[in-house]
Protein backbone atom coordinates (compact mmCIF):
# COMPACT_ATOMS: atom_id res chain seq x y z
CA UNK A 1 0.00 0.00 0.00
CA UNK A 2 1.33 3.41 -0.90
CA UNK A 3 1.77 6.47 1.25
CA UNK A 4 -1.60 8.15 1.74
CA UNK A 5 -2.56 11.14 -0.40
CA UNK A 6 -5.87 12.86 -1.16
CA UNK A 7 -8.26 10.54 -2.97
CA UNK A 8 -8.90 12.61 -6.10
CA UNK A 9 -5.26 13.62 -6.47
CA UNK A 10 -4.11 10.04 -6.15
CA UNK A 11 -6.82 8.77 -8.50
CA UNK A 12 -5.78 11.31 -11.15
CA UNK A 13 -2.11 10.30 -10.77
CA UNK A 14 -2.97 6.61 -11.16
CA UNK A 15 -5.14 7.27 -14.19
CA UNK A 16 -2.38 9.25 -15.93
CA UNK A 17 0.20 6.57 -15.22
CA UNK A 18 -2.12 3.88 -16.58
CA UNK A 19 -2.39 5.57 -19.97
CA UNK A 20 -5.17 6.83 -22.24
CA UNK A 21 -6.83 3.42 -22.65
CA UNK A 22 -7.64 3.17 -18.96
CA UNK A 23 -10.88 4.25 -17.29
CA UNK A 24 -11.92 5.41 -13.82
CA UNK A 25 -14.61 3.51 -11.95
CA UNK A 26 -16.15 4.01 -8.52
CA UNK A 27 -17.75 1.42 -6.27
CA UNK A 28 -20.46 3.26 -4.32
CA UNK A 29 -21.76 1.97 -1.00
CA UNK A 30 -25.50 1.58 -0.54
CA UNK A 31 -25.18 1.56 3.26
CA UNK A 32 -23.29 4.82 3.75
CA UNK A 33 -25.14 7.55 5.64
CA UNK A 34 -23.60 10.07 3.21
CA UNK A 35 -25.78 8.67 0.36
CA UNK A 36 -23.09 8.59 -2.36
CA UNK A 37 -25.39 6.95 -4.91
CA UNK A 38 -27.94 9.74 -4.60
CA UNK A 39 -25.23 12.40 -4.95
CA UNK A 40 -23.74 10.62 -7.94
CA UNK A 41 -27.03 10.64 -9.86
CA UNK A 42 -27.63 14.27 -8.94
CA UNK A 43 -24.20 15.43 -10.08
CA UNK A 44 -22.83 13.07 -12.71
CA UNK A 45 -25.57 11.40 -14.72
CA UNK A 46 -26.64 7.83 -15.26
CA UNK A 47 -23.46 5.83 -16.01
CA UNK A 48 -23.88 3.47 -13.08
CA UNK A 49 -25.04 -0.11 -12.60
CA UNK A 50 -26.61 -1.69 -9.48
CA UNK A 51 -24.19 -4.43 -8.44
CA UNK A 52 -26.86 -6.88 -7.31
CA UNK A 53 -28.48 -6.66 -10.75
CA UNK A 54 -29.00 -10.11 -12.21
CA UNK A 55 -28.74 -11.85 -8.82
CA UNK A 56 -31.36 -13.07 -6.36
CA UNK A 57 -30.63 -9.92 -4.33
CA UNK A 58 -31.71 -7.47 -7.04
CA UNK A 59 -34.57 -6.29 -4.83
CA UNK A 60 -32.32 -5.15 -1.99
CA UNK A 61 -32.62 -1.51 -2.98
CA UNK A 62 -31.97 -0.14 0.51
CA UNK A 63 -28.42 -1.54 0.62
CA UNK A 64 -27.65 -1.71 -3.12
CA UNK A 65 -24.02 -0.93 -4.07
CA UNK A 66 -23.35 0.59 -7.51
CA UNK A 67 -20.51 0.62 -9.99
CA UNK A 68 -20.09 3.98 -11.71
CA UNK A 69 -17.79 5.14 -14.50
CA UNK A 70 -16.51 8.73 -14.34
CA UNK A 71 -13.98 11.03 -15.96
CA UNK A 72 -11.40 13.25 -14.27
CA UNK A 73 -13.78 16.21 -14.67
CA UNK A 74 -16.73 14.54 -12.94
CA UNK A 75 -18.57 16.87 -10.56
CA UNK A 76 -19.08 13.90 -8.27
CA UNK A 77 -15.33 13.69 -7.66
CA UNK A 78 -15.62 17.22 -6.30
CA UNK A 79 -18.28 15.98 -3.89
CA UNK A 80 -15.91 13.23 -2.71
CA UNK A 81 -13.14 15.78 -2.22
CA UNK A 82 -15.37 18.00 -0.09
CA UNK A 83 -17.17 15.24 1.81
CA UNK A 84 -16.02 14.08 5.23
CA UNK A 85 -17.47 10.63 4.54
CA UNK A 86 -14.97 7.78 4.84
CA UNK A 87 -17.39 5.01 3.88
CA UNK A 88 -18.78 6.20 0.53
CA UNK A 89 -16.92 3.43 -1.35
CA UNK A 90 -13.64 3.37 -3.31
CA UNK A 91 -12.15 4.00 -6.73
CA UNK A 92 -10.33 1.88 -9.27
CA UNK A 93 -8.55 2.19 -12.59
CA UNK A 94 -8.82 -0.48 -15.26
CA UNK A 95 -8.41 -1.01 -18.99
CA UNK A 96 -11.52 -3.20 -18.96
CA UNK A 97 -14.98 -2.06 -19.98
CA UNK A 98 -17.71 -1.08 -17.51
CA UNK A 99 -19.49 -4.36 -18.21
CA UNK A 100 -16.34 -6.44 -17.62
CA UNK A 101 -15.51 -4.72 -14.34
CA UNK A 102 -19.17 -4.97 -13.29
CA UNK A 103 -19.30 -8.70 -13.99
CA UNK A 104 -16.17 -9.37 -11.98
CA UNK A 105 -17.20 -7.32 -8.94
CA UNK A 106 -20.73 -8.79 -9.00
CA UNK A 107 -19.15 -12.26 -8.90
CA UNK A 108 -17.83 -11.32 -5.43
CA UNK A 109 -21.34 -10.88 -4.00
CA UNK A 110 -20.71 -13.92 -1.83
CA UNK A 111 -17.51 -15.72 -0.90
CA UNK A 112 -16.69 -18.86 1.04
CA UNK A 113 -15.17 -18.96 4.51
CA UNK A 114 -12.48 -21.56 5.21
CA UNK A 115 -15.21 -23.94 6.48
CA UNK A 116 -17.02 -23.48 3.11
CA UNK A 117 -19.82 -21.39 4.65
CA UNK A 118 -21.26 -18.86 2.20
CA UNK A 119 -21.24 -15.24 3.37
CA UNK A 120 -21.78 -11.85 1.78
CA UNK A 121 -18.56 -10.10 0.81
CA UNK A 122 -18.76 -6.39 1.66
CA UNK A 123 -16.49 -5.29 -1.16
CA UNK A 124 -18.16 -1.85 -1.23
CA UNK A 125 -16.77 -1.11 2.25
CA UNK A 126 -13.32 0.36 1.57
CA UNK A 127 -12.00 -0.26 5.06
CA UNK A 128 -13.00 -3.90 4.85
CA UNK A 129 -12.01 -4.48 1.21
CA UNK A 130 -8.64 -2.80 1.69
CA UNK A 131 -7.94 -4.93 4.78
CA UNK A 132 -8.79 -8.08 2.83
CA UNK A 133 -6.49 -7.17 -0.07
CA UNK A 134 -3.65 -6.45 2.34
CA UNK A 135 -4.23 -9.67 4.31
CA UNK A 136 -4.13 -12.21 1.47
CA UNK A 137 -1.20 -13.44 -0.59
CA UNK A 138 -0.53 -12.26 -4.15
CA UNK A 139 -2.42 -15.15 -5.73
CA UNK A 140 -5.59 -14.34 -3.80
CA UNK A 141 -5.14 -10.60 -4.37
CA UNK A 142 -4.90 -11.18 -8.11
CA UNK A 143 -8.08 -13.27 -8.01
CA UNK A 144 -9.98 -10.61 -6.07
CA UNK A 145 -8.82 -7.74 -8.29
CA UNK A 146 -9.34 -9.56 -11.59
CA UNK A 147 -9.44 -6.87 -14.33
CA UNK A 148 -8.70 -4.09 -11.81
CA UNK A 149 -5.22 -2.63 -12.26
CA UNK A 150 -5.28 -0.33 -9.22
CA UNK A 151 -7.56 0.23 -6.24
CA UNK A 152 -7.62 3.70 -4.67
CA UNK A 153 -9.10 3.88 -1.17
CA UNK A 154 -10.85 7.01 0.22
CA UNK A 155 -7.74 8.13 2.10
CA UNK A 156 -5.65 7.99 -1.08
CA UNK A 157 -3.98 4.64 -0.31
CA UNK A 158 -3.21 2.65 -3.44
CA UNK A 159 -3.24 -1.13 -3.90
CA UNK A 160 -1.77 -2.43 -7.15
CA UNK A 161 -2.62 -5.65 -8.92
CA UNK A 162 0.29 -8.00 -8.13
CA UNK A 163 0.57 -9.14 -11.75
CA UNK A 164 -1.22 -8.43 -14.99
CA UNK A 165 -4.96 -7.63 -14.69
CA UNK A 166 -7.19 -10.22 -16.31
CA UNK A 167 -8.40 -9.69 -19.83
CA UNK A 168 -12.05 -10.39 -20.64
CA UNK A 169 -13.00 -13.96 -19.75
CA UNK A 170 -16.11 -15.81 -18.55
CA UNK A 171 -16.96 -14.74 -15.02
CA UNK A 172 -17.54 -17.45 -12.47
CA UNK A 173 -20.79 -17.72 -10.53
CA UNK A 174 -20.49 -16.77 -6.89
CA UNK A 175 -19.36 -17.96 -4.47
CA UNK A 176 -16.03 -18.95 -6.02
CA UNK A 177 -13.45 -17.20 -3.82
CA UNK A 178 -12.37 -18.93 -0.59
CA UNK A 179 -11.10 -16.58 2.11
CA UNK A 180 -7.90 -17.95 3.69
CA UNK A 181 -8.10 -18.72 7.41
CA UNK A 182 -5.28 -16.32 8.30
CA UNK A 183 -6.99 -13.45 6.49
CA UNK A 184 -10.23 -14.17 8.34
CA UNK A 185 -8.45 -13.93 11.69
CA UNK A 186 -6.90 -10.57 10.81
CA UNK A 187 -10.13 -8.87 9.81
CA UNK A 188 -12.74 -10.53 12.05
CA UNK A 189 -12.91 -7.74 14.66
CA UNK A 190 -12.90 -4.98 12.05
CA UNK A 191 -15.69 -6.59 10.06
CA UNK A 192 -17.88 -7.24 13.07
CA UNK A 193 -17.58 -3.68 14.31
CA UNK A 194 -18.50 -2.31 10.90
CA UNK A 195 -21.49 -4.64 10.64
CA UNK A 196 -22.77 -3.42 14.02
CA UNK A 197 -22.31 0.20 12.94
CA UNK A 198 -24.17 -0.41 9.68
CA UNK A 199 -27.01 -2.11 11.53
CA UNK A 200 -27.33 0.74 14.04
CA UNK A 201 -27.44 3.18 11.11
CA UNK A 202 -30.12 1.19 9.28
CA UNK A 203 -32.24 0.84 12.41
CA UNK A 204 -31.92 4.56 13.09
CA UNK A 205 -33.82 5.22 9.85
CA UNK A 206 -36.80 3.14 10.96
CA UNK A 207 -39.91 5.03 12.02
CA UNK A 208 -40.57 4.84 15.76
CA UNK A 209 -37.22 3.17 16.39
CA UNK A 210 -36.78 2.51 20.11
CA UNK A 211 -33.07 3.29 19.82
CA UNK A 212 -33.77 6.99 20.33
CA UNK A 213 -34.67 6.22 23.94
CA UNK A 214 -31.12 5.21 24.82
CA UNK A 215 -27.71 6.89 24.89
CA UNK A 216 -25.57 5.93 21.90
CA UNK A 217 -23.33 3.34 23.64
CA UNK A 218 -26.33 1.57 25.22
CA UNK A 219 -28.24 1.55 21.94
CA UNK A 220 -25.24 0.01 20.22
CA UNK A 221 -24.94 -2.69 22.90
CA UNK A 222 -28.60 -3.60 22.48
CA UNK A 223 -28.23 -3.84 18.70
CA UNK A 224 -25.06 -5.92 19.00
CA UNK A 225 -26.75 -8.36 21.36
CA UNK A 226 -29.63 -8.97 18.93
CA UNK A 227 -27.21 -9.08 16.02
CA UNK A 228 -25.18 -11.86 17.66
CA UNK A 229 -28.34 -13.87 18.21
CA UNK A 230 -29.33 -13.45 14.58
CA UNK A 231 -25.96 -14.08 12.94
CA UNK A 232 -24.09 -16.14 15.55
CA UNK A 233 -21.40 -13.44 15.43
CA UNK A 234 -20.58 -13.92 11.75
CA UNK A 235 -18.14 -11.08 11.09
CA UNK A 236 -18.56 -10.55 7.38
CA UNK A 237 -22.23 -11.10 6.58
CA UNK A 238 -24.14 -8.03 5.36
CA UNK A 239 -27.66 -7.96 6.75
CA UNK A 240 -30.62 -8.02 4.42
CA UNK A 241 -33.49 -5.54 4.90
CA UNK A 242 -35.50 -8.46 6.28
CA UNK A 243 -32.87 -9.13 8.95
CA UNK A 244 -32.78 -5.45 9.89
CA UNK A 245 -36.57 -5.56 10.27
CA UNK A 246 -36.28 -8.65 12.49
CA UNK A 247 -33.93 -6.82 14.85
CA UNK A 248 -36.17 -3.73 14.78
CA UNK A 249 -39.17 -5.84 15.82
CA UNK A 250 -37.16 -7.50 18.59
CA UNK A 251 -36.15 -4.09 19.92
CA UNK A 252 -39.78 -2.93 19.78
CA UNK A 253 -40.90 -5.95 21.81
CA UNK A 254 -38.12 -5.36 24.30
CA UNK A 255 -39.14 -1.71 24.68
CA UNK A 256 -42.80 -2.63 25.22
CA UNK A 257 -41.88 -5.19 27.86
CA UNK A 258 -39.77 -2.61 29.64
CA UNK A 259 -42.69 -0.19 29.70
CA UNK A 260 -44.81 -2.59 31.72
Amino acid sequence: MSESQGFCTRLDDVRQQAGPESAIYLVLSGTSASKPVRHFYAMDGLTALPLFQGTQYAGWHEVMPFLAQVTETSAFLGWIDESDSADWGWGLVSNATLEEVFSHIRSLTKILLPDRQEVFFRYWDARYFGAILESVDETCRAQLMGPIATVVLPGGEVIEHPGAPDTAKPVEEFPWFVLPAEALKKIAALCWGQLVDNTVSALGKKKQTPLVRYPGPIARQKVERHLRRLTSGDAITELSPEHVQTIHEALMREALQGAH
